[in-house]
């Protein structure tokens, strides 16, 4: 069974971006379609859609405003929905894995539902719900099997474009320009083109559905001590190395580069070699929850390489599956990359968090709180709940203050839906926070401010201009969006944090707006 989705936001930014439509249709294994689900929602204060966001989709400002969905509300029904398909399912999108996934799990943890959805397993059976990209499948078959798909249209970069659009338009699959951009036309063509996959290189289809959990990738590699991996244009002929048991990643080896010189390298030494931009390193870190491509070597004719020795690379991938001083080092060395690879989170950016571990008890009280704050009979009760908190872990966030991120959380959703509920003091740190926000002159800041806003549309006009891009938006269109950016700032700006005190300032004289930046997040609440 599988569900596929789409969804329109307010921006490119995973972290920060609001889904402002989703669309998800549950088909069984042949892709016959048994259910749809299509929801759109207003757009939460704190949150400013971008401009290209919003000329692409079609979303008019008014239409961010009026709509009687909440994120939040949306967000529930979204849940609810899934949760009453047939599971285990597989979630498949277009181009899903890089983006929908990461973005669904961010909107789903801002709303205090489970952010893990897309690969949560179902307690009845003990069976996990997988994730699958049907773009990764364009690509793998143009790999694997070139030519059972048209691909003639290039991108900028002089490669066969993969956009969904272009893919369906030259294989028969019917989206056309105006179409495109809704999320349940995406959808319909993301089916259509899965259907043509499917048909076209069964082979490609069926090894990549297997691969949709990491279950499924931990098979592959037991069953495969040789086999082909290819991450984008580059397929390598490999073997798999140990790693921490539960872990998500895996460390695979590149047979094709002489294994020696790393046997007796050290942790230190190892960890470089990961995290080395070198195109020809040897050891590389797969996601396996992320559909990586992983074909048997009877389905890999047409991507190993000329120099490829049977014997040789066999003998390899024994030799240093058997080392198990190397395959220690090896362990240690890719955990040090991986904790290397993530950036430390800002306290006062709760967004930057979901990937932060609870420890299972712990886990276990927030998830009852969280259900308890969701069935509140009333946005009274539920502003009771989150007062409650700050007693019902008060020795929790005495050990670990960064659990205030879950009440945060909450607190903007009664804000949104009952400001009234919360206290005069709350009310006003939460319109102090959003015009910290909203205001923030600082362009470099994640998430999107109105002087980020305008930026991108002095850009956009820049471009249409020359005609590159844009060449269907009117002028009509652009002076709505800079009417709209300065209706919000006007909204704000009594809120704004006031400029320091300084007589060396060298904005000094100027209007407040050319000098206001107040800090990353805007004030803590």
């Amino acid at each position: 069974m599988f569900v596929f989705y789409d969804t329109e936001t307010t921006g490119l930014d995973l972290d920060f971006s609001q889904i402002l439509q989703i669309a998800l249709v549950f088909t069984d294994d042949d892709l016959n379609i048994l259910s749809s689900k299509k929801i759109e929602c207003r757009t939460s204060p704190w949150v400013i859609p971008s401009p290209g966001a919003l000329l692409t989709t079609g979303f008019a400002p008014d239409d961010l405003k009026n709509n009687k969905h909440s994120h939040y509300e949306m967000m529930l029904e979204i849940d609810e929905w899934i949760r009453s398909q047939h599971w285990p399912v597989t979630f498949v999108g277009y181009n899903s894995i890089g983006y929908d996934e990461p973005l669904l799990a961010q909107n789903f943890y801002h709303n205090l539902l489970e952010s893990k959805m897309t690969s949560s397993k179902n307690d009845a059976n003990d069976q996990t719900n997988g994730r699958a990209d049907v773009m990764i499948g364009v690509k793998a078959a143009a790999m694997y099997m070139p030519g059972v798909l048209k691909l003639k249209i290039m991108n900028d970069y002089g490669s066969p474009s993969m956009s969904l659009k272009n893919v369906s338009q030259q294989n028969g699959v019917q989206l056309s320009d105006d179409e495109a951009h809704d999320a349940m036309n995406d959808i319909k063509a993301t089916i259509g083109v899965a259907k043509l996959l499917k048909k076209a290189a069964p082979q490609i289809w069926e090894q990549l559905m297997k691969l949709t959990t990491v279950d499924g990738v931990n098979e592959f590699l037991k069953n495969h001590p040789v086999f082909t991996y290819a991450n984008g244009k580059k397929a390598s002929v490999a073997t798999s190395l140990t790693e921490r048991e539960g872990s998500t990643t895996q460390a695979l080896y590149d047979l094709s580069i002489d294994p020696a010189p790393y046997l007796n390298m050290t942790v230190e030494q190892l960890k470089d070699v990961f995290l080395s931009s070198d195109k020809q390193k040897p050891l590389l870190l797969v996601r396996k929850e992320n559909q990586p491509v992983l074909m048997p070597m009877d389905l890999s004719a047409e991507v190993i390489p000329a120099a490829y020795n049977e014997k040789l690379y066999a003998a390899r991938a024994q030799a240093l599956q058997s080392n198990s001083a190397f395959l220690d080092n090896v362990a240690k060395a890719a955990l040090l990359a991986k904790q290397a690879q993530v950036a430390p989170v800002p306290p006062q950016l709760p967004e930057l968090t979901v990937d932060q571990k609870v420890a299972e008890p712990l886990k276990a009280k927030i998830e009852q709180w969280s259900e308890d704050f969701r069935s509140a009979a009333n946005w009274h009760d539920a502003a009771a709940v989150i007062e409650n908190f700050y007693v019902r872990f008060k020795d929790d966030l005495a050990a670990d203050p960064s659990l205030s991120r879950f009440v945060k959380f909450a607190g903007r959703i009664v804000y949104e839906h009952a400001p009234e509920e919360l206290s005069a003091e709350k009310q006003e740190a939460m319109k102090k926070h959003i015009a910290g926000r909203v205001l923030n002159a600082d362009t470099k800041v994640r998430y999107m401010t109105v002087a980020k806003a305008r930026k991108e549309l002095e850009l956009i006009e820049q471009e249409r201009a020359t005609g590159k891009k844009w060449k269907d938006v009117t002028d009509s269109q652009i002076h709505s969006l800079k009417l709209y950016y300065t209706a919000l700032e006007k909204e704000y700006e009594a809120y704004a944090p006031p400029p320091p005190a300084n007589n060396n300032d060298p904005h000094a004289g100027k209007p407040p707006e050319a000098h206001r930046k107040p800090g990353p997040g805007g004030p803590k609440l």
